[in-house]
């Protein structure tokens, strides 16, 4: 008897080996997996989200656990309210004015966007300030110390011609032989959109470290384009969408990055949009064009509303001859998006 048992054993042991060492190496790939698909997902530009993972302890940002890179969601891209945002921005905004503009949406829950000329080229003027805190930001992953390197002021000939190119202009300038640090630049920077700051950030960073940036998230750089000084919708919201599934920057450095952006003083168009209970995380630009334009003003504003139910990227950019009229389309837009999203998720 007591051999009996002895063989039945030796069999069962035998049979858990075949069973055991398989699973066990296989939840071993698994988890190595897993953690070099982060890694992939952290050094590569997301095109949308398909499960976020935020565990409450932020405000701002959504990071992935699954991400792809290149191409398009395969998730449904219908939008239920996508035909009404057309239409009411067609009967309500283009149909009095004289004006060219660009709207891209992307519904940052699971992906699906559209988009209204979403590929035009404009010119990106202060938008340019926000790659420029995302390159700044990942120079200090490596070197936390550079946000408290100080840079000295002086005001020339440059500055006093980028600060009369700004019609919609910071309350205070920085002060001609003051010195600052590379973290007060950058805030001075987003939160004021002073262009002092920003020249002064470009002095000391290298240009073709700010290239990469650009390079390694896939979006056509700006300075190289064909078009020179030019982006789109479309590709200017990649630089949201990566801020908010940290998929670029650390968590951290996206969660500072875009509470930031939610300090911009500047609320006359897409925050105006919304109700003022919602926070809006985004950045605007304006620029005066050259004469011989048929446009004479661009003016964009590019943002994550964080509406509770159904957070939301919306990014608009306008041509024409009257910087109010264009400032009031983008404001109109971000109203009737957000009322048609109300509606359906209440």
């Amino acid at each position: 008897m007591g051999l009996l048992v002895l063989k039945n054993y030796a069999i069962m042991l035998k049979f858990l080996k075949k069973i055991i060492v398989p699973v066990l190496f296989l939840a071993i790939g698994f988890g190595a997996g897993l953690a070099s698909y982060e890694q992939y997902c952290q050094k590569n530009t997301v095109v949308h989200q398909i499960r976020p993972q935020n565990n409450g302890s932020y405000k701002f940002i959504n990071p992935l656990y699954e991400c792809e890179v290149g191409g398009e969601t395969y998730l449904s891209k219908y939008i239920p309210f996508e035909d009404k945002i057309r239409t009411r921005i067609n009967d309500e905004v283009q149909k009095d004015g004289d004006f060219q503009l660009s709207v891209y949406f992307r519904n940052l829950q699971n992906g699906p966007s559209f988009g209204i000329n979403p590929d035009q080229d404009f010119a990106p003027a202060s938008l340019l300030k926000l790659p420029l805190m995302i390159a700044y930001f990942k120079k200090a992953e490596i070197n936390p110390e550079l946000l408290n390197d100080e840079l000295v002021f002086t005001a020339n000939e440059n500055s006093d011609g980028l600060r009369e190119m700004q019609q919609i202009a910071p309350a205070e300038h920085l002060q001609s032989g003051q010195s600052y640090t590379v973290d007060e630049l950058i805030r001075w920077m987003i939160i004021d959109s002073d262009n002092d700051s920003m020249a002064l950030l470009m002095e000391h960073f290298s240009k073709d470290d700010l290239y990469q940036i650009y390079g390694e998230l896939g979006i056509v750089n700006p300075y190289n384009s064909i078009s020179s000084d030019s982006i789109s919708v479309k590709d200017y919201a990649s630089f949201l969408r990566i801020l908010y599934n940290a998929a670029y920057l650390s968590q951290a450095s996206s969660e500072k990055a875009l509470g930031l952006l939610a300090q911009s003083n500047f609320k006359d168009a897409l925050v105006a949009g919304v109700p003022d209970s919602i926070k809006v995380a985004h950045k605007f630009g304006e620029r005066e064009m050259a004469a011989g334009e048929k446009y004479s003003e661009e003016f964009h504003d590019c943002g994550i509303v964080y509406y509770e139910k159904y957070p939301y990227l919306l990014c608009v950019m306008t041509k024409g001859n009257d910087k109010n009229q264009l400032i009031g389309a983008v404001r109109d837009i971000s109203r009737i998006t957000y009322e048609e999203i109300a509606r359906s998720y209440p």
